[in-house]
C-alpha cells in the first residue's frame, strides 16, 4: 500500500468535494455553475486562498475572510467525506504497485476515473435531494451523457487493442476475419459491460417511471428515474440490481425507524435519491463481497 498515493487521492477528493458542495448549492439556488465563488453574506469574491479544500476552512476558523460571518460546517464535512471516499477508491484500484501491462494499466486508471466521477456525481445529488427533494436535471443529464461516452470510450480502447495485439502476429492475424470469428466473439465480450449498463439504465429507469404512473407521483419522482438510469447505466448487470435493492431496503428500515419515533406517519414522503445513493456506494466499495455472499447463501 502507498500512502502517498492514498493521500493523492484523498487531497483530488477534497478537492471534488469543494466542486460538489458548489455544484449543489447552485443548482438549489438556480444560479449558473460558472462564474467566480463568493460570499453568501458580504457578496465579496472569493480567491484561491479561501477555497483550499478543509486547509483554509480550518485557517480561517470557519468564518468569511472579508465579512468574519459564520462559514457552514458543511462545507468542511463534504470535503473530508469525498477526501476519504476517494482515498478508499484510490487504494481498492491500486492496492499494490506490482508490475502490470501498459493495457491493465490503463484500464485499472480508467476504472479509477469512472468511479470518481460516479461518485462526485452521487454526492451531489444525495446533497440537493436530502435538503429539497430535488434532483437537478442539469446535473444528472450531463452526467448520463458523459458515463455513457465513457463506457463507450472503454469499449472502443479494448477492441482496438484487441485487434491490434491479434495483428501483431501471423497467429494472431489467424484469428481476425474473415478467417476466424473469434476476433468478432470477443469484441462482443468486452462490449458486454456498455450493452448490460444501456440495457440496465432503462429496465431501471422504466421500473421506476412505472411505479410513478401506478401510484400517481407519490411513490418517486421523475428524479429518480433520472438517477435510477444513470445507476443502471454507471453499475451494470447485476451490480444495478443489487445497488436498487439494497436502496429500497435502507429505504424501507429508515421509514420504520422514522415511523416508529413519531418522526413520519404513513403515506407521508421522503427523499429515496439518498438510498439510492448508499446503494450505489455500497456496491462500489464491496459490491463484489455482497454479490458472491447473496451466490454463497443461494446455494
Amino acid at each position: 500500500m502507498n500512502i502517498w498515493f492514498i493521500l493523492t487521492g484523498f487531497v483530488i477528493g477534497a478537492l471534488l468535494g469543494s466542486l460538489v458542495k458548489a455544484l449543489a448549492d447552485r443548482s438549489l439556488s438556480k444560479r449558473s455553475f460558472w462564474g467566480r465563488s463568493y460570499c453568501t453574506f458580504c457578496k465579496k469574491n472569493l480567491h484561491w486562498y479561501d477555497l483550499f479544500p478543509i486547509i483554509s476552512f480550518l485557517i480561517l476558523r470557519g468564518r468569511c475572510r472579508y465579512c468574519h460571518k459564520k462559514i457552514s460546517i458543511e462545507y468542511l464535512l463534504v470535503e473530508v467525506v469525498l477526501g476519504a471516499l476517494v482515498a478508499v477508491t484510490f487504494w481498492q484500484s491500486f492496492p499494490s504497485f506490482q508490475p502490470v501491462s501498459s493495457f491493465q494499466f490503463l484500464l485499472k486508471i480508467f476504472d479509477l476515473l469512472f468511479k470518481t466521477f460516479f461518485i462526485t456525481v452521487l454526492s451531489v445529488l444525495i446533497l440537493t435531494d436530502i435538503k429539497k427533494m430535488f434532483i437537478p436535471d442539469r446535473v444528472v443529464l450531463p452526467a448520463i451523457v458523459i458515463g455513457f461516452l465513457l463506457s463507450l470510450g472503454l469499449t472502443i480502447y479494448k477492441i482496438s487493442y484487441l485487434y491490434y495485439y491479434l495483428n501483431q502476429t501471423p497467429i494472431g492475424r489467424l484469428l481476425l476475419p474473415p478467417k476466424s470469428d473469434y476476433f468478432l466473439r470477443h469484441a462482443i465480450y468486452n462490449a458486454s459491460p456498455l450493452l448490460s449498463g444501456v440495457l440496465m439504465a432503462v429496465i431501471i429507469g422504466g421500473f421506476f417511471m412505472s411505479l410513478i404512473i401506478i401510484t400517481k407521483g407519490k411513490g418517486m419522482g421523475g428524479g429518480d428515474v433520472k438517477l435510477g438510469a444513470f445507476m443502471g447505466l454507471m453499475l451494470g448487470f447485476p451490480q444495478a440490481l443489487i445497488a436498487i435493492i439494497l436502496s429500497f431496503l435502507s429505504g424501507a428500515i429508515f421509514s420504520i425507524i422514522l415511523i416508529i419515533l413519531g418522526r413520519k406517519h404513513f403515506g407521508q414522503s421522503i427523499p429515496f435519491g439518498p438510498f439510492l445513493v448508499i446503494g450505489s456506494l455500497a456496491v462500489i466499495f464491496w459490491g463484489e463481497q455482497i454479490l458472491n455472499w447473496y451466490l454463497h447463501l443461494s446455494i
